[in-house]
């Protein structure tokens, strides 16, 4: 096959820019593909469509625009059949000697947490909600094969600094491509060899992923990812990711991701390896999926799989995904449409950004729905960690969501729901 038009790489005079390849992978069997929606028809939202699901408020004249849009942009990604990556991915360099981005997306996160992300566009797992790519996955999966040069040269640069290594806030850690390239193995053999060249270093490993057994168990060059994680797993933290929503649903948004079973699966096997694995991403959280018995039943399932600590958090997305999501629900959900879009569009409510254009719904019927959650963890024994962003805007209008990380806190979460606990304690904490 030919080589594909080139792409831009780092301005870097030791780097030569290369042309990329499409190499093509397999996505591993976990569950059954998703089936096609029959009879499926993209949504038109404008003002008078919302008019008639009864939400009668004023709208913005942008926030008409972006529906707009959003209904062309869906269709369009829909007629091409365009709203989830492809089975190929490309090949190339990053700068070794660039240092890792600082996650911190609203200013009041960790600042000493670094990103670990071995690859940009699209993601395999092709979530439609995505809060780095908010649906869109046309780009192509470019993985950097150099990535654990740049990553070797940080963990060098950091390593008397007590600070987590984020592997990956901006796409799945254990997609395909990650793992026939060889990169997250190569990694995690980079962590290995820091820790083996200095046993004292007190960097650590956040994990957060959507990955089962079966993705850790493929092997290159002889490593599998549970072989190589055994090797240092005190100095790793794995969170599962698993959002709120029906599993009809779910295998939409997440059609390329693991079922919920192998998901605990996963930290249930990565315990037994040593892993600090007790804690899950609880996000998105879809509202009109937010019932006392849809919670009550996710609560039961995480805390039979050993899970004691979740960082819940409300779907925050562009007013066009909004519109693309929309679809789906209306698919399988039509009565709910209505109550999806609700708290998000109203004029009063435009003012609750997290970063870039992404919107978080109501304040208010975010903590009326905290509650709920926060009276079902208490049930299970199961503690809450909470992004500060949503802390600091919650609190104006329940003062004790201020304190409802308090026992999470007390047990070493932060934020995230980074553990604090696995930082030697003569370097401190977060």
């Amino acid at each position: 096959m030919p080589p594909e038009k080139k792409i831009s790489t780092p301005s870097c005079n030791s780097i030569k820019a290369t042309m990329p390849s499409r190499t093509q992978f397999q996505y591993i069997s976990h569950r059954p593909a998703c089936p096609e929606l029959k009879g499926f028809l993209p949504l038109k939202i404008d003002s008078r469509q919302l008019a008639d699901l009864g939400l009668d408020y004023e709208i913005t004249p942008e926030v008409a625009s972006q529906l707009v849009i959003g209904s062309e942009w869906f269709t369009k990604l829909y007629e091409n059949n365009n709203l989830t990556a492809g089975d190929h991915y490309q090949e190339s360099l990053t700068d070794i000697n660039q240092a890792l981005e600082i996650h911190n997306y609203t200013g009041l996160c960790p600042t000493n947490v670094l990103e670990v992300s071995p690859s940009v566009g699209s993601c395999a797992v092709a979530c439609q909600y995505c809060l780095v790519t908010d649906g869109n996955h046309v780009k192509p999966i470019t993985v950097f094969t150099n990535y654990a040069e740049r990553l070797a040269n940080s963990l060098e640069h950091n390593r008397l600094k007590p600070l987590f290594y984020y592997f990956s806030p901006k796409t799945e850690a254990f997609s395909e491509p990650h793992l026939f390239n060889g990169i997250a193995h190569d990694i995690l053999r980079t962590f290995v060899r820091h820790f083996e060249k200095y046993p004292d270093s007190p960097v650590r490993i956040f994990i957060a992923t959507k990955a089962g057994p079966k993705h850790l168990q493929v092997t290159h060059k002889g490593d599998s990812l549970f072989s190589l994680m055994s090797q240092i797993a005190s100095k790793i933290q794995l969170n599962g990711s698993i959002g709120i929503m029906p599993r009809y649903l779910r295998e939409v948004l997440e059609p390329n991701a693991a079922s919920i079973g192998e998901r605990l699966d996963t930290l249930v096997q990565c315990r037994e390896l040593g892993l600090f694995a007790e804690s899950v991403l609880c996000q998105p959280l879809m509202l009109p999926y937010l019932t006392d018995e849809n919670i009550d039943q996710y609560m039961s399932l995480l805390a039979s799989a050993g899970v004691r600590n979740i960082k819940p958090e409300f779907l925050t997305t562009e007013i066009r995904n909004l519109v693309l999501l929309a679809n789906y629900i209306n698919y399988f959900d039509p009565e709910l449409i209505g109550e999806f879009f609700h708290p998000y569009l109203s004029y009063k409510n435009q003012n609750h950004i997290k970063q870039r254009s992404r919107l978080a719904p109501e304040r208010s019927v975010c903590v009326e729905y905290l509650e709920k959650i926060r009276n079902s963890t208490e049930k299970y024994g199961i503690t809450i960690s909470i992004c500060n962003w949503v802390k600091q805007e919650l609190s104006t209008n329940a003062e004790w969501v201020r304190h409802i990380d308090q026992a999470s806190a007390a047990n070493g979460y932060r934020c995230l729901g980074y553990q604090t606990g696995l930082f030697p304690e003569k370097n401190g904490t977060l």
